[in-house]
């Protein structure tokens, strides 16, 4: 649901911390074909989105802190009759002001007029230089053009200044209005999550948990899968973005499930992995146990004491701990740390921001060294063990074994708060409901 005063507050709040006397100039994401006359759904591009709350094509934004400017200025495709039959209502330019809050918008064919003069006696740019490459070189033109203007007066913007280092710290850190969609989407991702554990049955095609749990995200109010939906079944859990879902779902496999809606902009994703018969192996408990062993350890250590390479060290002293002795690979931990022979078991970090993007933007580091977690911050925890289905070095009850648990937690001043533990992941809560529908 389109709220205009949450974009309006972000972007003053981005405004305040230009320098003065500057323009940021935002465009949004170009169309993807998939093929020939067909294109993908189309997605705005995050940064875009975030300032201006604008889901169409062909859009561009300047946000100006320029006595002589408007505050915000939009370029939007023109309403037009015959294409909005085929393809869908435009916002056209009143829109863009009644509906959007912009100050002033025009039509996007005169953008390539207007840039100049919204450089004219600037100081300073305000870009994202090499995202997006065509678009950089229109603004180098319009920057040289009023570089020649130089007789008349007319200064051109001394510098351009990237802007990722301000938006993506805004993104980082959450706003209470931000955590209420960035709840919305977690609570979707579970409750599909547990949807899907209540429907699973040996012998379905790993492709009929997918359906059901991206039906279960646009049905409840999301835009959709915010990142391809994993279902990887059997030794297809070891493969960490597999994505295929297709093979039939075996009596005596564990079924890992990676998904997470995207709802107005915020995205929740929560893994699981569970029995699809209902109950574990002896083999696949022991696994199971070291993976969640490590992942509520590492949920608790989500406080601003912490970082996100502590977290993660911690999470591979636990797990090499508990493969040690089930003799799944050699010790002494110290070492196989320090060799990291670990790696061939668990090769990816522990977490990742989560927000407007799923692999969201912010700087890991601050002031030269590894930042520590702050209030506001969503990060996911999502330890993982996979043993490869043929290597010999290990007893072959455990292999083909791919275990991983992920929850997205907030960071607050009091501790970590778990966003996405409605979703079950106690052993026994899960031979309890698998199957149960």
């Amino acid at each position: 649901m389109f709220d205009p005063s949450l974009f309006s507050d972000r972007r003053k709040r981005f405004l305040s911390q230009l320098e003065p006397n500057s323009v940021a100039i935002i465009p949004t994401a170009p169309i993807a074909n998939y093929s020939r006359d067909t294109d993908y759904r189309y997605r705005p591009d995050s940064d875009f989105h975030y300032l201006t709350g604008f889901r169409e094509p062909e859009a561009v934004a300047i946000l100006s802190n320029v006595e002589s400017h408007k505050a915000f200025t939009l370029f939007v495709r023109p309403r037009d009759k015959d294409k909005e039959i085929w393809n869908g209502r435009r916002a056209g330019i009143a829109g863009a002001v009644d509906s959007y809050g912009a100050d002033e918008a025009f039509v996007i064919g005169d953008f390539k007029e207007k840039l100049p003069s919204y450089l004219e006696n600037v100081e300073s740019i305000y870009h994202f230089p090499g995202k997006y490459l065509n678009f950089d070189r229109k603004l180098s033109k319009a920057w040289n053009a009023v570089r020649m203007k130089w007789r008349q007066g007319i200064d051109a913007p001394k510098v351009m200044v990237d802007l990722g280092h301000i938006m993506h710290e805004m993104r980082l850190i959450k706003t209470p209005e931000d955590l209420i969609l960035q709840r919305n989407a977690c609570k979707i991702t579970a409750e599909a999550q547990e949807l899907a554990m209540r429907a699973v049955r040996p012998g379905m095609n790993e492709r009929e948990l997918e359906a059901l749990i991206n039906h279960y995200f646009r049905a409840s109010g999301g835009l959709g899968e915010g990142f391809p939906t994993i279902v990887a079944s059997g030794v297809n859990s070891c493969i960490l973005h597999y994505i295929t879902n297709e093979e039939t779902i075996e009596d005596g496999d564990l079924v890992l499930i990676d998904a997470g809606v995207e709802y107005e902009m915020h995205n929740g994703d929560i893994t699981r992995t569970f029995p699809a018969n209902g109950k574990f192996s002896q083999e696949q408990r022991a696994v199971y146990d070291i993976v969640l062993k490590a992942q509520l350890e590492c949920c608790d250590m989500c406080t601003t004491d912490n970082t996100m390479d502590t977290v993660h060290d911690h999470a591979v002293k636990v797990m090499v701990d508990g493969l040690i002795d089930l003799k799944v690979m050699e010790g002494p931990a110290d070492k196989a740390i320090e060799d990291e022979t670990y790696k061939k078991f668990y090769m990816h970090k522990t977490g990742h921001w989560l927000g407007v993007d799923v692999h969201d933007v912010g700087s890991q580091r601050k002031d030269g060294k590894t930042r520590k977690f702050e209030p506001g911050m969503v990060t996911t925890v999502e330890p993982g063990i996979y043993i490869p289905e043929d290597d010999e070095s290990v007893p072959i009850a455990f292999r083909g074994i791919g275990i991983r648990i992920e929850d997205d937690i907030h960071i607050t001043p009091d501790g970590p708060e778990n966003l996405t533990d409605s979703c079950p992941k106690d052993p026994g809560k899960l031979e309890e409901i698998i199957g149960s529908d």
